[in-house]
C-alpha cells in the first residue's frame, strides 16, 4: 500500500550523515523528473538543476560551505531570473519561488525513494557560481546534498517541534 502524502511529509527530515554509495542513475532520473513536473509561475520553467558528482567539484563546494555534509552528490538548484515571470504589481521575479517549488518536489520524491537530503542556503552564491562555472544569468538558490542516509542517521531533536496550526493559520 502506498504511503499517504501526509505520512511522507511527516517522515521526511534533514539528513546530515550520508552513506558513501552514490544514488543510482535511474533513481536520480526519477527525482529530476519530479522536479521537471513541478509547477512554476506561468509554466515558464526557469529552473536549472546542476548535479554535482565529481569529487573535484564536491571538494570545491566543501571549501565554500561546510553544509554539504560529505554527501556523495549535491544538486545545485538554480533559476534564470531573465526567464522567470515578474509580478506586475510589485516587480518581484518568481525565479526563487519557482526554484524552491522544484526543490521541495524533489526532496519529497527523494523521501519516497529512501534517499535523504537537506536544504542548504548557507553559502556565498557568487563563490558557487565561480567554482562550478555557472552561466552568469543563472542564480543558485539552494544546495541539496543527497544520498542514502548512513546507518543510525536520525532526525534532529527539533524535527517534531512544530507550532500548532492556530499560531500559523488565521481564518479571515
Amino acid at each position: 500500500m502506498k504511503m499517504k502524502f501526509s505520512e511522507l511529509a511527516a517522515q521526511r527530515y534533514s539528513v546530515r550523515r550520508f552513506d558513501s554509495r552514490p544514488v543510482e542513475q535511474d533513481v536520480l532520473d526519477q527525482i529530476l523528473e519530479t522536479g521537471r513536473l513541478a509547477p512554476t509561475a506561468k509554466n515558464l520553467q526557469p529552473q536549472r538543476i546542476y548535479v554535482v558528482r565529481s569529487e573535484a567539484l564536491l571538494a570545491k563546494l566543501r571549501t565554500i560551505t561546510t553544509m554539504t555534509f560529505d554527501a556523495p552528490q549535491v544538486l545545485i538548484i538554480c533559476a534564470d531570473p531573465s526567464e522567470a515571470w515578474v509580478n506586475p504589481f510589485n516587480g518581484r521575479s518568481s525565479a526563487e519561488m519557482d526554484a524552491s517549488i522544484v526543490a521541495a518536489h524533489m526532496m519529497l520524491q527523494m523521501q519516497e525513494l529512501g534517499i535523504g537530503s537537506t536544504w542548504v542556503c548557507w553559502f556565498d552564491t557568487e563563490k558557487v557560481k565561480q567554482a562550478l562555472a555557472l552561466p552568469e544569468s543563472v542564480e543558485p538558490y539552494c544546495l541539496l546534498p543527497f544520498g542514502y542516509p548512513s546507518a543510525g542517521c536520525r532526525p534532529s531533536r527539533q524535527h517534531d517541534q512544530r507550532k500548532p496550526l492556530d499560531q500559523t493559520v488565521q481564518y479571515l
